[in-house]
């Protein structure tokens, strides 16, 4: 698990992302920090992968890459009133996450002139044998693919006239999953927003569909159910920006995601050390 920590105070500063392990999901351990600022900005959210490939090169002869995929903040560029702060960046490990190398021409994915462009979740694409990239805007979610993983290509957005609209939108997840008792596969969009939630603050919401490798398409049952409103991931306020693993072995069959335990409505306050 990686996730995005700031290591000097319990409120938000300086983020970096911090690193822990589990056998279980249940019980963690804390590992050193993986990735640390530097001149690019802060290192925001954003997602691993296991370049089994090695379609990035960064891999040597019995070493597997892992990359993670994260959105460099520039703070300097932000209060410049700059409209472009934010980047997406790439390092990679070779001993399983323990130690990271920046990616020496990072970054690899400019924003287009977007304040809010953030939060990559990158899979694997079996079918179009290409990583797709999903991509947070403020009201819309943006599709990138690669072979590589260093080079990307925009693919299509998708949202801005459905779902709920309340807040920015953050942390969007992309993946197929099994129609329960049939043979039919479904796509899954998960997109955080705040505020706006179900009941105020930070939500998840969920949208059903195809993807084509290109674009992201609403199941029509599911647009119809969406006309009745926003198709909420749960309606409690404590379950904020979460994404799922990949590479969960196939006989497994469930698909796992792991939130933010808080909200933004009062996550600097909260009554702890």
């Amino acid at each position: 698990l990686f996730f995005q920590h700031y290591p000097d105070s319990a409120v938000w500063g300086p983020m970096h992302w911090g690193h822990a392990v589990s056998k279980d999901l249940v019980s963690w351990e804390e590992l050193e920090i993986a990735l640390y600022p530097d001149s690019l900005g802060y290192i925001f959210s954003g997602s691993a992968v296991a370049d089994t490939r090695n379609t990035s090169g960064f891999g040597k002869v019995g070493q597997t890459p892992v990359v993670a995929i994260f959105t460099y903040h520039n703070m300097e560029a932000e209060k410049a009133g700059a409209p472009d702060s934010q980047s997406q960046g790439l390092a990679y490990s070779l001993d399983g996450g323990n130690n990271w190398t920046k990616y020496e021409n990072n970054p690899v994915l400019k924003s287009p002139g977007l304040k809010d462009f953030r939060d990559p979740k990158v899979i694997w694409n079996k079918k179009r044998h290409q990583w797709v990239m999903t991509l947070a805007t403020y009201e819309k979610t943006l599709f990138y693919a690669s072979k590589d993983l260093k080079s990307w290509t925009f693919l299509s957005d998708f949202g801005k006239n459905y779902g709920a609209h309340g807040g920015v939108w953050e942390c969007p997840d992309l993946f197929p999953i099994k129609v329960e008792g049939a043979e039919e596969e479904k796509w899954v969009l998960l997109q955080s927003l705040n505020p706006g939630g179900a009941n105020g603050g930070s939500g998840t919401q969920y949208f059903v569909g195809d993807f084509d490798g290109k674009k992201f398409v609403l199941d029509p049952k599911f647009e119809t159910q969406l006309k009745k409103g926003p198709q909420w991931v749960d309606h409690g306020r404590d379950n904020y920006a979460g994404v799922t693993w990949s590479g969960i072995p196939e006989k497994d069959g469930r698909r796992i995601f792991i939130g933010w335990m808080s909200n933004w409505d009062y996550a600097n306050k909260v009554p702890t050390k």
